[in-house]
């Protein structure tokens, strides 16, 4: 599943940090992870501990190291609790949520969502009646629904799922960026492929893609292409199946996802096996 982050919990310090964390980002894409990292705690510019720690731990969810995001997390969940700051409670819970279901502690990361809703905008909210109030959903509320979802889809309760998902993309087409339209519509491709309706899902995801490579997001278009090779495959479209895969493949290398290289070559390798077999003649043997 695709996850929306939140955007960090605003700061004074915010404006210095943005350039960090492009710079961490790129750094990150050539392959120097340490590097990266060490940006994070230069003496070049003077913040609190805390924020530091936030901005790094959410550099390491979004390049796939979620452990290690983890442990930053929790330092920074002290702080917020120390602060009673209700805002950075639920950026972090919500954090810690996207984490937790990267690892498949999937009762961890449904704990940590209700958390982030109940520090956070829709600590009220009756998600029936959110369709009416999209001009009131602040950026945060909106990614606390997508991973609501995420934890109804592991629920097998796709109608919320679904309900859910159309209600965060219709905020983030009017006020979200991108690569947020993308989480949502990758989710959608989920849960209309766990349901039955596979041509439905190709689309969703094809309209995740384009939305990830306007912003350059390589690692989500790759995965965005495993999504579609699986689709692909379950409607016996073999060779466009096995085409998505090689392209992801070349994406997870670009982005130095090696765990996702790994796996992905694996399944392609399996899938032309099975093609192999289905291509062979059996009245030859």
């Amino acid at each position: 599943m695709s996850e929306s982050l939140p955007p960090t919990a605003r700061s004074e310090d915010w404006d210095l940090l943005n350039p960090i964390v492009q710079q961490a980002h790129l750094l990150a894409s050539e392959g120097k992870s340490q590097e990266a990292r060490a940006l994070f705690f230069s003496n070049d510019f003077t913040v609190s501990n805390w924020v530091r720690r936030l901005h790094l731990g959410q550099f390491l969810l979004e390049t796939g190291n979620n452990l290690e995001s983890i442990e930053q997390f929790s330092i920074v969940l002290d702080a917020a609790q120390q602060q009673e700051n209700n805002q950075l409670r639920s950026v972090v819970c919500h954090n810690l949520a996207v984490a937790y279901r990267h690892l498949k502690f999937f009762d961890l990361a449904s704990q940590f969502q209700q958390y982030s809703i109940a520090w956070g905008d829709l600590r009220s909210a009756n998600h029936q009646t959110l369709e009416e109030k999209l001009d009131q959903l602040t950026d945060n509320s909106a990614c606390d629904l997508t991973g609501r979802a995420n934890d109804a889809i592991l629920q097998e309760d796709y109608s919320l799922a679904e309900q859910l998902l159309n209600i965060s993309l219709s905020r983030e087409i009017l006020y979200g960026d991108p690569d947020s339209q993308a989480a949502d519509w990758g989710n959608l491709g989920i849960v209309q492929g766990l349901k039955g309706n596979h041509l439905r899902a190709v689309s969703c995801f094809r309209k995740a893609y384009q939305l990830h490579k306007q912003t350059n997001n390589i690692a989500s278009m790759g995965q965005d292409l495993v999504h579609l090779g699986e689709l692909f495959w379950i409607v016996g479209r073999f060779c466009r199946a096995t085409r998505c895969l090689n392209r992801s493949l070349a994406c997870f290398s670009r982005s130095h996802r090696s765990m996702l290289e790994q796996n992905t070559r694996t399944r392609l390798l399996e899938m032309q096996r099975l093609l192999k077999v289905k291509q062979h003649d059996p009245l030859l043997n």
